[in-house]
């Protein structure tokens, strides 16, 4: 066997190491994780993030590598110096250039190869904790970063390249240029986000109804997400979904593009609560009792009544029935009644009603709310009649109908 190849060989099994497979390995297109590393001259901390702004161009090596070797000599002149020059790519994005030490215990030698290649920023990477997520073993190692928030071209820590070795590499200087040279720089109109996305408590059955509002002298576009999935037609400033379901939970978002670059808005968590007819289901209320009026399990309190107080309409110990009570404020006598609702519930509404007709014919006196107090996820709300009891008796109900009748 030639001398070389023997040579070549000793390399690839000396650099070879265990693989970390505690974290998933980065593809091209994936957002890279901010990390930290130390800074082989001086011992300070370095994060990725640091770099914000730049390309970044990350290069693991151990000093006794060939392939190493070979690729610093390259990539000094080729892309250091290269774009040291130009002062930064055809965008005027700034270049940066990381070399990453992964060879322990060997300071001396270390030392010679940085000297003789003329590495600037070095830093240590003894244990693959950073370099297992781009490639799973062996060196060198290239990852091109873009940093840049705001690109039109690239989502900022965006993972535009990342290769193992170099020797077998046919055009390696021309194809990390090209990579670099794609990164645009941050947009000078980007679109901005005036109005976020809102969190929301919604009832299964109910229509979600999400909206952002967003400014750019440019044309916009929108497209909203499901977690991490884009939502198919989707593309609207506000997005709906009729008659949703358990399963539309989670966090929603929305991606708004123009042709200067594009911003995703805060995540929107939806919370999916039972609606009325989904809820009397699960209670197993008979169908032909499932009217906003019936009550059927005969505890005098109405399935509006049950579902505004989340009990359970088949079971009469359950209920929350209102209390009225006489109760002396500012030196007057007023009725005083109080019920217990869920506020997340909007699709009914319910309505206290003062008067001094038992009937509730006429002769109604306009209620006024004294207090709302938490019970758990309940509130209790609490009323008295606009006027006190000094000339005539009043009485007080509660009814529920739905959300705008």
């Amino acid at each position: 066997m030639p001398k070389y190849s023997i040579l070549l060989l000793f390399a690839l099994l000396a650099g070879f190491s265990t693989i970390n497979v505690s974290a998933q390995q980065y593809e091209v297109g994936d957002i890279v994780e901010n990390f930290t590393l130390i800074n082989r001259a001086n011992g300070q901390e370095v994060s990725l993030y640091d770099m914000e702004g730049k390309v970044v161009f990350l290069e693991w090596f151990a000093q006794w590598c060939v392939f190493c070797q070979a690729a610093a000599a390259d990539i000094g002149p080729g892309i250091v110096d290269y774009y040291g020059d130009l002062g930064g790519n055809p965008n005027d994005v700034e270049v940066m250039h990381v070399a990453i030490n992964l060879q322990g215990g060997q300071e001396t030698q270390t030392q010679n190869f940085i000297n003789q290649f003329s590495l600037g920023l070095v830093l240590n990477d003894f244990n693959r904790a950073v370099s297992n997520r781009f490639q799973p073993s062996n060196q060198p190692i290239f990852a091109i970063i873009s940093g840049v928030a705001n690109s039109p071209s690239h989502q900022q820590w965006e993972l535009l390249f990342s290769r193992l070795g170099y020797l077998d590499f046919n055009t390696p200087i021309a194809t990390f240029r090209s990579v670099i040279d794609s990164v645009a720089g941050p947009s000078a109109n980007p679109p901005v986000i005036t109005t976020q996305p809102t969190a929301q408590t919604i009832e299964s059955g109910s229509e979600l109804s999400l909206s952002v509002v967003a400014t750019s002298e440019e044309m916009i576009s929108y497209q909203w997400k499901h977690g991490d999935a884009d939502i198919a037609g989707a593309t609207e400033a506000t997005f709906t979904l009729p008659n949703i379901q358990e399963a539309d939970a989670g966090q929603y978002s929305v991606t708004v593009t123009t042709a200067s670059g594009s911003v995703e808005s805060d995540h929107a968590f939806v919370e999916i609560i039972l609606g009325f007819l989904d809820s009397l289901i699960a209670q197993g209320v008979p169908e032909n009792q499932r009217a906003l009026g019936d009550d059927p399990d005969k505890d005098g309190v109405p399935n509006g009544l049950e579902f505004l107080s989340r009990t359970d309409a088949s079971d009469p110990g359950s209920a929350r029935s209102p209390i009225s009570e006489i109760m002396e404020i500012d030196n007057a006598m007023y009725l005083v009644f109080s019920y217990t609702a869920d506020p997340s519930i909007s699709s009914i509404s319910p309505e206290v009603q003062f008067s001094g007709d038992l009937a509730f014919a006429t002769d109604f006196l306009s209620p006024v709310l004294i207090s709302e107090t938490d019970e758990g996820d309940l509130t209790r709300y609490t009323y008295r009649a606009q006027s006190g009891l000094e000339t005539t008796p009043q009485f007080a109900r509660l009814s529920a109908s739905p959300t705008g009748q």
